[in-house]
């Protein structure tokens, strides 16, 4: 209690009392996220119950407006102050109706633009295509495709002319690849289409900052490939390995087809696969797709991770690896699902998937989703969703997804509505569609639509107000109504304000040629780059020629080279655990590991905040268990004795291959820290109770480290190669004697 009673003060030293106070931090125009329970309108409720309090008890209560924004230009906030005017759209801000405070810069003399391109339309009569063509294929001249087109070759002029933005310190520089920032609403057709367009352009660009990676074409194919190689039987996982680009037959319509090779009735009940032995000499495609599908039989011995990669970077009699097919057929955008199913192969390998059936089950029981970290510093354009992008600015913000408007969604069990249209007491079951409406229901759908109108409007100033120096709106025309954009769309309060800004400012909105409206200044140009684009590369004869196999060699992963022990495989009908329930064998030393490669990258004063971000993402755990892990990994970051391991020269999650005793090894390093005089490879170990003594360690992790200091020593002859496993418990850096490392080599 802070009011009233013994809390309301508290001790500064044997005498002084010291009043309590309360200090709340808030913004409602942000509140974006009502599908995790956000309303808005309890920060209005708790901040008029704290002045009750506050005033009962004869205390100040003050409520100070944020109004300095030390983000954006003038002109940016000049025009998000001119979009949210007027008391429909004030109501949506900040639940009340009246005037918002104007935003002032505190970024004074510095000037930037917002740019309105015209919508891009489709094409008024298609392109004819063939009978068989696929029915949900897109026309190359849609309205997606241009503005992707156009999104992608605005941002590769902009760098390559050397566009000028702001830096930190308010100097002039030219833009960089990761000064762009582009916004979706969601995850659809139009998010998948720009980063292709990007590519195509060679502009860098981060991905998707989430990848499902279970529901990515390129993992579908390759546990297909899994599948028939563990049952040659599977006449459907075959059809899918033949369809796939591996292979690369088509459906039908030529002699080389699937569907001559697959008919059942002239297979006379032998499987696929016999019947592909035996007719592959009639076709060179089915030559060849018989020749991939038996390398798949004859690896399907070797470790999971040496199957899939062997099977990626197999060359076939056309010179072209199985990734390169791949890459062909689906742009360079599948390469993240390659890398990153490769990983998950790799991890599964490390929870015990040592055969490629276990790993098989494991991969389609994990149902990955992978949230990528965007705050780092690469220079990479980044695409992602306005909701993930909150806290995230760039100097140039492009709003592509804006004509289209917010559906409502949810159950028919909707909050029942209030006299005044807002949300009532109690909730109502409606009608499934909104022509059998009673007037009770009608009002509750009403009311929720009015709700989600009023969070499209925030997710607009959110949007908005991620931009430091420039904003691009974009948008492609939808089909009804004619004029291209929808009532109480993004692109419909946007264009209107366009019309508003230049009353009053001697700027002036103007256009600038190709229909680009722009209100604010041009952009000034800075000393381009030297080099935007690398010299081609010619590539050697050998390196598309298979690799002499090595005679004796064997294959394995470093965390297991010592382990025969199968674990069992998930069951899918498995229950999963709700939130606080007690974490599985591995789920807490992931997380802590996540943590603590990705935090040491950001600023010190950045990364609670990060840490807290990328644990609240993790939505089965509760805050004591999020705090717990943060607290882990905090210890050991925080450690002065730990300083080396992540200070400068050191790398996060750093991959190794290499050769030990006959051995050919591929793993993955935890850090690895490079110095003038010596290299440290450094293992995290999360178990609880960590051992008191580095004899006492499981002689698996000893094993793990030797193999990576021999093969470092190979690498570094010149340097000494330290070896150490830091234990989150403690924390602990406990390191590893050289006479250990070799007892657990020669072992």
């Amino acid at each position: 209690e802070f009011f009233s009673g013994a809390g309301a003060e508290r001790r500064g030293g044997p005498e002084a009392r010291i009043p309590r106070t309360v200090f709340a931090v808030g913004d409602e125009k942000q509140s974006i996220y009502s599908f995790q329970g956000a309303r808005p309108e309890r920060l209005r409720q708790e901040a008029r119950t704290y002045a009750a309090l506050a005033h009962g008890a004869g205390r100040p209560f003050e409520q100070v407006p944020l109004d300095t924004s030390f983000r954006s230009t003038e002109e940016v906030l000049a025009f998000v102050d001119a979009a949210f005017e007027g008391p429909e759209r004030t109501r949506a801000l900040v639940g009340v109706s009246g005037d918002i405070p104007t935003h002032h810069p505190a970024r004074v003399g510095q000037h930037g633009a917002v740019d309105l391109w015209p919508l891009y339309r489709d094409p008024v009569t298609p392109d004819r295509e063939a009978w068989n063509a696929p029915v949900d294929k897109e026309d190359a001249r849609s309205g997606r495709k241009q503005l992707a087109r156009a999104l992608a070759r605005a941002v590769r002029e902009q760098v390559e002319a050397g566009t000028a933005v702001h830096d930190r310190g308010g100097e002039m520089r030219p833009a960089r690849w990761g000064d762009f920032l582009v916004l979706v609403r969601r995850r659809d057709a139009l998010f998948e289409e720009i980063i292709r367009a990007l590519k195509a352009e060679a502009v860098p660009v981060a991905g998707a900052d989430r990848l499902k990676l279970s529901s990515h074409i390129v993992f579908d194919d390759l546990i297909a490939v899994a599948r028939f190689a563990l049952y040659p039987d599977d006449d459907l996982s075959l059809a899918e390995v033949l369809r796939s680009p591996f292979c690369d037959v088509t459906d039908f319509g030529d002699a080389h087809s699937l569907y001559p090779l697959a008919d059942k009735e002239g297979r006379e009940g032998r499987s696929l696969w016999r019947e592909l032995q035996l007719r592959a000499g009639e076709q060179p495609q089915w030559g060849r797709a018989r020749d991939f599908v038996q390398a798949a039989l004859d690896a399907r011995d070797r470790d999971p991770f040496a199957f899939f990669s062997s099977l990626l970077n197999r060359v076939d009699g056309t010179g072209v690896s199985g990734r390169g097919r791949i890459l062909a057929r689906l742009g360079r955008e599948a390469e993240e699902a390659i890398d990153e199913t490769l990983a998950q192969v790799l991890a599964a390998e490390d929870r015990g998937g040592v055969d490629l059936e276990t790993c098989v089950a494991l991969l389609e029981a994990a149902d990955v989703e992978v949230k990528r970290e965007m705050e780092g510093a690469r220079d990479e354009v980044r695409v992602m969703t306005v909701h993930g992008a909150k806290g995230l600015e760039a100097p140039i913000v492009i709003l592509p997804d804006t004509t289209s408007r917010a559906k409502p969604q949810g159950p028919t069990l909707m909050p029942a509505a209030g006299d005044d249209g807002e949300e009532g007491e109690g909730w109502l079951m409606c009608p499934g569609s909104a022509k059998d409406d009673c007037p009770a229901s009608k009002a509750a759908r009403d009311a929720r639509v009015a709700r989600t109108d009023a969070e499209s409007l925030r997710l607009l100033y959110v949007a908005l107000t991620r931009a430091r120096d420039r904003l691009v709106v974009m948008g492609r025309a939808v089909r009804r109504p004619e004029d291209g954009f929808e009532a109480g769309s993004w692109w419909s309060v946007i264009a209107e304000t366009f019309r508003r800004p230049g009353e009053d400012d001697p700027l002036n909105v103007r256009d600038i040629g190709g229909g680009v409206l722009r209100f604010g200044v041009d952009p000034d140009a800075a000393a381009a780059p030297a080099a935007i684009r690398p010299a081609p590369v010619v590539v050697p004869a050998w390196a598309r020629s298979p690799a002499e196999a090595d005679a004796g060699a064997r294959f394995a992963a470093p965390s297991r080279m010592d382990e025969t022990a199968r674990i069992p495989a998930p069951s899918p009908l498995a229950a999963t655990a709700g939130p606080g329930a007690p974490l599985g064998r591995f789920r807490r030393g992931d997380l802590i590991h996540r943590l603590l490669e990705r935090l040491p990258d950001l600023p010190v004063a950045d990364r609670p905040d990060a840490a807290r971000r990328m644990m609240s993402r993790e939505r089965d755990l509760d805050d004591d268990q999020r705090a717990e892990m943060i607290a882990a990994a905090f210890a050991v970051l925080d450690d002065a004795r730990f300083a080396p391991a992540f200070g400068p020269g050191s790398r996060p999650e750093v991959a190794l291959t290499g050769s030990v005793a006959a051995t050919a090894v591929s793993g993955r390093m935890d850090r690895l820290v490079i110095l003038p005089d010596r290299v440290l490879v450094i293992d995290y170990k999360t178990n609880r109770p960590a051992p008191a003594r580095v004899e006492d360690a499981d002689p698996a992790y000893l094993l793990q480290l030797a193999v990576y200091a021999a093969i470092l020593r190979d690498l570094y002859p010149d340097r000494a190669v330290e070896a150490a496993l830091v234990w989150t418990d403690g924390p602990r850096l406990m390191a590893v004697p050289q006479a250990l490392l070799d007892a657990a080599l020669a072992e």
